[in-house]
This record gives structure tokens, C-alpha cells and sequence, in this order.
């Protein structure tokens, strides 16, 4: 619980961070007093919450299992193209590294896959215990999260690696609904800021938005209810993996 609450405070001091870097005609050199003042609050900010996670990490379940586990995730993490800090995150926010978790719809293990796409995986991969096995799930997890990154080839690898985590939380069709709403509002669909706030609007009280959208009227995949869930996973997992990158 501590380790979820630092990465809150984390998650929104980077957004700080990044939305003052990122705006049209950020200049640091041109920053006022107040302004350097703010930022150097917020550096001193993050790092006190860097040097938390850091030492709940040293004396928590959390920690001792990403040690446990690493060479299986810095494995596959190789073999398919992540950092496998990227993974590390994920665990934590899919699971907590807890290796019986399971959710309401029946997602297993530590990267919370669904029996289905065990079965499919189990075919491609020729491995049979992922549901049991907490080292085969993370091998499937992992390949399931390439999977999800193929169907974005055209974005940059940062908007295509969150195109890929929102995918895997919520089903690749309702990223590509987004997409297409995105489209449709003349924005590139390649970005995670351009997508991420159209997947609130695949709800059935959007009908008037899906009538300009799709020919069908409504959403190509159905309708969608979750999207908080699948943004704040997205960000989430992010924001942790910045801070691991600093600290790992």
C-alpha cells in the first residue's frame, strides 16, 4: 500500500513535470524565478519519492520477488524488445508479484492472464502450466505484450509500448476504436495523448459521436465501460517504470 501511494505522488509529480516541458513554447532557459523555483520543488519532490520507493523496495514482498524473478524477466524482456524494468512495473500493478492472484474475470498469475489467451499461448509457445507456473507466466505475459505491440507498427516505440499496455488490459479492438476517434477528429492515432481520452467516449450514451464515426453507429468492438481502469493502468505502469529506470 505504501509503495501504491508513492507512486501516486510520483505519478503526479511527473505529470507536472511533463506537462510544464512539453507545452508549446516551453523554454527553460527563458524560466522566471518562480518558475525555476517550481521546478527545482518538483526535482527535489521526485527524488525524495524516488529514495521511498527505493526503501519500501528494499524491505517489502514486492522487492524481494523482483529479485526473485529477474533473470526470467530480463529473459524474455531481451527476447522481445522491453526493458525489463517496463515488465517489472507491470507485475506490480497487474498482481503485486502476488504468484496466486486472480481477478473477478479470471485472470491468473502474475501478469493476470486470461485462460483463453493461455490456451492460444500454450499452442504457440509450447508451454503448458501458465496459469500454474509463475515463471511461465511471465513468459507469456511477456509474449502477450509483444503481440499487442505488433498491432501498433507505425508509432514511435514510447506510444507504441502504451498503445500495446492499454491493449493488453482492455483488448487491442477497443485501442482501435479509439483510434478511429481519434481519426476522426483529425488527430494522428499513433499518439497515447490522442488516443487515451477517446476511449472514454465508446460508451452507448456517445451514440451521437459513433453515428459520424461508423457507418454501424456504434463502436466496431462494442461498447466500453472500463476506461478508467485501462488509463490508469497505462499511466501507472509508466510513471513506476520511470522510477524504476532511476533507481534499478
Amino acid at each position: 500500500m505504501k509503495l501504491l501511494f508513492s507512486l501516486f505522488l510520483l505519478t503526479l509529480i511527473l505529470a507536472s513535470s511533463w506537462g510544464c516541458q512539453n507545452s508549446p513554447g516551453y523554454n527553460e532557459a527563458a524560466q522566471t524565478p518562480d518558475d525555476l523555483r517550481k521546478t527545482i520543488e518538483e526535482k527535489i519532490a521526485e527524488k525524495k519519492q524516488l529514495d521511498q520507493i527505493k526503501l519500501e523496495l528494499s524491505n517489502s514482498h514486492i522487492g524481494d520477488a523482483i529479485s526473485k524473478y529477474k533473470p526470467i524477466i530480463k529473459k524474455y524482456s531481451k527476447r522481445y524488445g522491453f526493458d525489463w524494468r517496463l515488465i517489472a512495473a507491470q507485475i506490480v500493478q497487474e498482481s503485486g508479484f502476488k504468484i496466486k492472484a486472480r481477478s473477478r474475470v479470471g485472470a491468473h498469475g502474475l501478469m493476470q492472464i486470461m485462460p483463453n489467451t493461455a490456451r492460444e499461448i500454450s499452442k504457440e509457445l509450447d508451454i503448458e502450466y501458465i496459469m500454474k507456473n509463475p515463471r511461465e507466466n511471465i513468459t507469456a505475459g511477456i509474449y502477450h505484450l509483444q503481440k499487442q505491440f505488433r498491432y501498433f507498427p507505425d508509432a514511435g516505440y514510447n506510444d507504441r509500448t502504451k498503445l500495446a499496455l492499454a491493449s493488453y488490459n482492455c483488448g487491442v479492438g477497443r485501442v482501435f476504436d479509439a483510434q478511429d476517434i481519434a481519426r476522426y477528429y483529425k488527430l494522428p492515432p499513433n499518439y497515447w495523448i490522442n488516443v487515451r481520452p477517446y476511449l472514454a467516449t465508446l460508451k452507448k450514451s456517445d451514440w451521437q459521436l459513433h453515428l459520424q464515426v461508423w457507418p454501424e453507429g456504434k463502436p466496431l468492438h462494442g461498447y466500453f465501460y472500463g476506461y478508467n481502469e485501462t488509463i490508469g493502468y497505462v499511466d501507472n505502469i509508466w510513471a513506476l517504470y520511470q522510477a524504476y529506470r532511476k533507481i534499478m
